[in-house]
């Protein structure tokens, strides 16, 4: 780019320093080369991050202070499944599963809160505060390795930091609190392994894939992106194999504990035992697309006894059952997974359970104004030549993939929570690339 501010200078003809166009042009390119800005506009650049993090801690902390909110479904799992853990009964859940749901939420969240200062769950919700705002950060760095400017990155620091379900979903024991860093912290590796690839980043991306193994199962559909990366990347065979199996042995390392626990348990090294069971609240005959009870679905009256016999072998046995309905029904099953698709990003027009109050009434409709108009700047990316490039090409996998995942088994809104650290990232993008053109042709019309 500044190379192109020069041709465009001398082109025109100012040669003079102290010439009005050729300051105005200087400072455009100082403006646009985003990885070499003045002392000035870093101080200021870090600045502005920084408020932006004291703007999240601030909304984070009003969230958990003005909704009082009990724990319900999984986060009484979750919470049943620490609190065990913390007293010593081991890796058992509040209705005896050793391994139904995963355990990374309570493992690294829960319990060791538990444990050491007791019941305070207000504890907790301070830790989902922290796990939110280091996505504000991350959604910073990640832009600036997508190839952002200044007010890309910033602005992609910004969304996150305003999108109203970071600083509602601090309030719930989800396991989506924990996901969305450790999901952005792949993401970016992904991208530094496309740009700079290095054994330290290797090792990271492999440590957060294998937490992330542990604490939802639908984020490892990251290693697509981590994939193209090195597909795109243009380096040797070998050293694109090294780098990989850096990263497979840190998997490895952080995985193979619970893989040889659940061996032992089961018979079989799984990393939990919900697999069959969501493919088949996905696909059976009274699938929807969205997520539905047991008992409303053909295998409602005998999945409770076959759980407590052996919740492995009855996951085993939902597998088999759905893919069996696939494969007998597999025009159907294509329809419903683009249903879930259109499910999975679907603006939140819905109420909740109960009717809202004013508040929560507001809160919603804000939120429905910010998806759309997320969704509106990822779509306009498209026509933004400026953004069909390999670092793009990484970020629309990982939403892709992540997006391919839901369609296979069934959609709930907070599932997608975790990828939109990447859509902001990707929305800040394409307001980026349209700042940037601006910039250029407002310096070249007032060359003129």
């Amino acid at each position: 780019m500044t190379g192109y501010i020069t041709c465009l200078r001398q082109q025109i003809g100012l040669r003079g320093a102290d010439s009005m166009f050729a300051k105005a042009l200087t400072r455009t390119s100082s403006y646009l080369n985003s990885n070499h800005p003045d002392k000035g506009g870093v101080s200021r650049e870090r600045f502005v991050l920084g408020a932006l993090i004291l703007v999240g801690i601030a909304m984070r902390a009003a969230a958990i202070i003005a909704y009082s909110h009990a724990p319900e479904s999984d986060e009484v799992a979750y919470l049943g499944m620490a609190e065990n853990l913390a007293s010593g009964r081991g890796f058992v859940d509040g209705v005896g599963n050793h391994a139904f749901f995963n355990w990374g939420y309570p493992l690294f969240v829960i319990a060791p809160v538990l444990a050491t200062i007791g019941q305070h769950l207000w504890v907790v919700k301070l830790l989902n505060l922290f796990l939110s705002t280091i996505a504000i950060p991350l959604c910073y760095f990640t832009a600036q390795e997508a190839g952002a400017g200044r007010a890309g990155r910033l602005i992609a620091a910004a969304m996150w930091t305003i999108y109203l379900p970071a600083s509602v979903y601090t309030v719930y024991l989800a396991k989506e609190n924990l996901m969305v860093p450790l999901m952005l912290g792949v993401t970016w590796c992904a991208l530094r392994l496309l740009n700079r690839p290095d054994w330290r980043v290797s090792v990271l991306c492999g440590g957060l894939l294998g937490i992330l193994a542990l604490t939802g199962n639908a984020a490892l559909s990251l290693c697509g992106a981590v994939a193209i990366a090195f597909l795109l990347g243009g380096r040797s065979l070998l050293r694109t194999t090294a780098y990989a199996g850096l990263i497979f042995l840190a998997v490895s390392v952080i995985v193979a504990p619970w893989l040889v626990r659940n061996f032992r348990v089961f018979g079989s090294p799984v990393l939990n035992t919900n697999g069959g069971f969501n493919l088949y609240l996905g696909n059976n005959p009274a699938a929807t697309g969205w997520f539905i009870s047991i008992n409303d679905t053909p295998r409602g009256p005998t999945w409770t006894p076959m759980r407590k016999a052996n919740e492995y072998k009855a996951s085993e046995v939902l597998k088999h059952e759905a893919i069996d309905w696939i494969k007998t029904n597999p025009v159907a099953f294509l329809k419903l997974a683009m249903k879930k698709a259109f499910f999975f990003w679907a603006p939140p027009f819905h109420s909740g359970e109960n009717t809202p109050s004013l508040a929560e009434f507001i809160v919603r409709c804000l939120w429905a104004i910010q998806f759309v108009l997320l969704q509106f700047l990822v779509v306009s990316s498209f026509l933004l030549p400026e953004l069909r490039n390999r670092r793009i090409a990484v970020l629309w996998t990982a939403i892709g993939a992540y997006t391919a995942v839901h369609m296979l088994f069934y959609v709930v809104f907070r599932y997608r929570e975790p990828i939109m650290p990447v859509v902001c990232v990707l929305a800040a993008l394409a307001i980026d690339a349209n700042l940037r053109k601006r910039a250029l042709s407002s310096s070249a019309q007032s060359a003129r």
